[in-house]
């Protein structure tokens, strides 16, 4: 994604958030592990500088974060200093934040979660478990540790997916996004003539 995908993204601005990061607590990020065919649940924690991930395969843990989530790591406080996150106060005074004070330049710390469900070895669940675990967090539950029925979860995904389809064929939307009104970014209409073409 481009820098200013990110910067947008983190500021509110674009369709995939609704709020700015300084107004949240955490953010969910699904990751698909390009490498191998696998996706895992970062959960960025603002207020500690750190990235929990919810890996529904066991034996990736051991081999340390994979280069995606590294990657996350290193250029979150990047794109925090790009887009003035320290310097909002609404919600939380980021630079009085112990993680935050003189460390900026450091990447977030990344955490395997341990204790969580897992698919079985071999099972291509990972995008059933991610969206599970969002659900359980995201709902202020645990993660249990138990089984998830990955085929019921399919099913449930598959029934609410079809359920949001027949709504929205009710409903004459202009367009396929229905996101809440949120502010726009500054922006300047420029005249024709102040357009640079280049051919």
């Amino acid at each position: 994604m481009p820098t200013i995908g990110i910067v947008n993204i983190i500021k509110g601005f674009s369709i995939q958030a609704s709020l700015p990061w300084h107004l949240v607590d955490e953010v969910y990020i699904p990751i698909n592990c390009g490498d191998e065919f696998h996706w895992v649940l970062a959960v960025v924690v603002l207020k500690e500088r750190l990235i929990r991930v919810y890996d529904s395969m066991p034996r990736r843990r051991y081999f340390g974060p994979s280069s995606k989530i590294q990657k996350l790591a290193k250029i979150l406080p990047t794109y925090l200093d790009m887009t003035g996150f320290l310097d909002q106060k609404v919600r939380t005074g980021w630079s009085t934040i112990e993680a935050y004070r003189d460390k900026m330049a450091n990447p977030f710390d990344v955490q395997y979660v341990d204790g969580i469900a897992q698919q079985t070895i071999g099972s291509l669940d990972c995008g059933s478990f991610v969206a599970a675990y969002a659900k359980y967090l995201s709902d202020g539950l645990q993660v249990p540790n138990d089984v998830f029925d990955a085929g019921l979860l399919r099913k449930r995904y598959a029934a609410i997916q079809w359920k949001y389809g027949e709504a929205k064929a009710q409903k004459p939307y202009a367009m396929d996004v229905k996101d809440p009104r949120r502010s726009k970014p500054n922006s300047i209409a420029l005249d024709e003539e102040q357009l640079v073409h280049i051919d």
